[in-house]
């Protein structure tokens, strides 16, 4: 028996929320709860669920996972799911060191070697000249795909120039990494329906690997109709919570991409079904990953054993995971043990290997951890306004 004995939590730096679950014998695994700007509300929920865990045997993950969701008669949204998916993760790690196996045997195995990966570039509304120099920057360092937001907040009908201002950022960027590299862009939700039909067609230019989120998940049900405006793959799923959301998605035929966030829709089990769902209807998974190495290593075992897997988003760098970063230690690779640093250099293809180390695969250096909660981090969602004052979805 692999006995549960304590859940313990932790805020850190840049903005993320990790947990710690340790199990008689000395055993202990790692997950993300963090619901971005919004920490302390799914911290309280992960100690509110731990009660349904504590004293049972990690090993009946499915039981104890389905069977916490099923006995809470509201569940469902960003932090019951994170809170639930911070705990998943961290058992599935647990189940793997015990068996001294990778998660993406315990799933299957491994169906490739090597993962591909993209980058952020482009910060966050910056003007073509800098978000070009950062592409560039981003390239250098050995990225061969890269995403960058699309546009500027929008309004309903676009008056202030914002379809102008995302079409120089986009040819800015193409012509700084030139044609052989993968650019996606996210449309952020920034867009209502119109000025998300618009923007898709004034961005094919660029050749663009995939737009993401056009619109916010409540408008979910336009997709199907600004799919058949563009011939470029349209991806989401990131403030998607359940499976069930996802087989609705998939049913209006309204996604070719679907971009489960581990964390947030409830961690391991909950991505692999999203995944088996994309491989059932031939379309793609790329998870949206955009926290710390323990959600990123998740993912990827999701990725490696997944048929519909391609692609897994990678935040290092971006600059919200610079958020509060002090220190020579690149913040992405803060919390990760010296040793598993190496486990993130990328070839020459863009990709990343699939790891046999048991578990999630990456050791977390728990002492700078604990480091990193005694500094403490407040890191909310930015103020976006239109021009007439109106406040927009970042």
């Amino acid at each position: 028996m692999l006995r549960i004995e304590r859940i313990e939590t932790v805020q850190v730096p840049p903005r993320w929320g990790l947990l710690r679950i340790l199990v008689e014998g000395g055993l202990e695994g790692y997950g993300d709860f963090s619901v971005e700007g919004q920490l302390s509300s799914t911290e309280a929920l992960v100690h509110e669920l731990s009660e349904h865990f504590i004293g049972k045997d990690a090993r009946d993950l499915r039981r104890l996972v389905r069977g916490c969701y099923d006995q809470n008669f509201y569940h469902g949204g960003a932090h019951y799911m994170s809170a639930l998916g911070g705990i998943e993760t961290a058992l599935w790690d647990i189940l793997g060191k015990s068996l001294n196996q990778p998660v993406h045997r315990l799933l299957g195995g491994a169906v490739r070697d090597k993962v591909k990966v993209y980058r952020w570039a482009g910060g966050n509304n910056n003007s073509p000249e800098s978000a070009a120099e950062e592409a560039s920057k981003v390239v250098s360092e050995g990225a061969r795909a890269l995403k960058l937001n699309a546009c500027p907040p929008l309004a309903a009908i676009d008056t202030y120039g914002g379809i102008r201002a995302a079409v120089a950022r986009a040819r800015a960027v193409r012509e700084a990494v030139g044609p052989e590299f993968d650019i996606a862009f996210d449309f952020h939700g920034r867009c209502n329906v119109p000025m998300a039909r618009r923007l898709a067609k004034e961005l094919e230019f660029a050749s663009p690997l995939f737009y993401e989120e056009p619109v916010r998940p409540e408008y979910n049900r336009w997709m199907p109709e600004i799919a058949a405006t563009t011939h470029i793959p349209l991806a989401t799923g990131e403030r998607m919570h359940t499976v069930a959301e996802f087989a609705a998605l998939v049913a209006s035929k309204g996604a070719h991409i679907l971009q489960p966030d581990l964390v947030h829709i409830g961690g391991i089990m909950n991505t692999a079904e999203v995944g088996a769902l994309a491989e059932a209807n031939g379309i793609a998974l790329a998870p949206h990953c955009p926290l710390s190495p323990i959600m990123f290593m998740a993912s990827l075992q999701v990725v490696a054993q997944c048929r519909a897997g391609w692609i897994l988003e990678w935040s290092k760098g971006i600059h919200y995971n610079a958020h509060g970063a002090t220190g020579d230690v690149d913040p992405w690779l803060r919390y990760v043990a010296e040793q598993d640093w190496p486990l993130f250099d990328t070839d020459e293809t863009g990709h990343l290997p699939v790891t046999e180390q048991p578990g999630l695969g990456v050791r977390i250096n728990w002492k700078e951890v604990q480091a990193g909660a005694r500094e403490g981090t407040k890191w909310r969602d930015e103020l976006m306004k239109l021009p007439d004052g109106t406040i927009a979805n970042w």
